[in-house]
């Protein structure tokens, strides 16, 4: 008995071996004739490539699991923003606009501006916004992270930002801006992956799947593999969340280096520490 249970598990080891080699294989394949892109690759006129197809590719990738790791962050904003009789919202890398609607309908009563720098994400965002008659709530407009020299300084009661930093070249300018732009005390909410950094076997499979599923089928699906090429690289070099969290907490802004802080509340781990949820306040 012992050893029919010793040769089962032999052969599922075995199996998960053959399994492991095959996805490293094919994805080395797959990519093999792909260019690789460079840091700043994460771009507007990249995700202008994928827009007709963004959504769906997230859906499946992610098993539809982005959808309640976005409305975990829309809630803790609603939560943040009870007492506030209109508020105002930014989500920066808006995107299709889903934390967007998200917002608008877990909080009526406000008004979000949603940014992007890629204009075809833009695009179907504003025909879902119009789909769900939320012109008078949601404004979407074209921007990048790292300038919005047009929006007036303390202007926003809440922000958010899905999945969009990780793809800022410059994180610390992206930053200063949000930093500027919101009011004293108001809470700022970044979604975004990681490699789990535990040795825990589901942590392990979650690594795995990042770095070796997930790109190859967002390649096939997009048909743009230089495009997912980047998803897997730039969340291998993401910071960890300790250190993301540190460089939060003391921004140097400008030319005189000024200190801006977010004050980190809250680190919400999700999806075997692939996933964080980092809840902070603009102090």
């Amino acid at each position: 008995m012992q050893q029919q249970g010793s040769s089962t598990i032999r052969t599922a080891f075995l199996g998960a071996a053959a399994v492991a080699f095959i996805a490293i294989a094919t994805n080395y394949v797959f990519f093999a004739g792909v260019e690789k892109p460079p840091s700043d690759f994460g771009s507007g006129q990249m995700f202008d490539l994928i827009a007709s197809r963004y959504d769906m590719i997230n859906r499946v990738l992610a098993l539809r699991m982005d959808v309640g790791w976005r409305k975990n962050m829309v809630e803790t904003v609603s939560e943040r923003v009870s007492t506030i009789d209109t508020p105002k919202l930014l989500d920066i890398a808006t995107g299709t606009a889903d934390v967007a609607l998200m917002l608008s309908k877990e909080i009526p009563r406000g008004t979000v501006l949603g940014l992007d720098p890629s204009q075809n994400m833009l695009d179907v965002g504003i025909q879902k916004v119009k789909d769900e008659h939320l012109e008078n709530k949601i404004n979407l407009e074209w921007a990048d992270a790292r300038d919005f020299s047009r929006l007036e300084g303390s202007t926003f009661d809440g922000a958010t930002m899905a999945f969009g930093i990780r793809n800022v070249p410059e994180k610390e300018v992206a930053l200063c801006e949000i930093h500027r732009v919101l009011k004293p005390g108001s809470v700022f909410c970044i979604l975004e992956f990681s490699e789990p950094q535990s040795s825990g076997v589901l942590n392990v499979l979650a690594k795995f799947f990042i770095r070796h599923i997930v790109p190859i089928l967002g390649g096939v699906l997009s048909g743009a593999p230089r495009e997912y090429l980047h998803l897997q690289n730039s969340i291998k070099d993401f910071p960890s969340p300790e250190e993301f969290g540190a460089l939060m907490e003391n921004l140097k802004c400008g030319a005189d280096d000024d200190t801006r802080q977010f004050r980190m509340d809250k680190l919400i781990q999700m999806n075997f520490d692939s996933v964080q949820l980092y809840v902070t306040t603009r102090i």
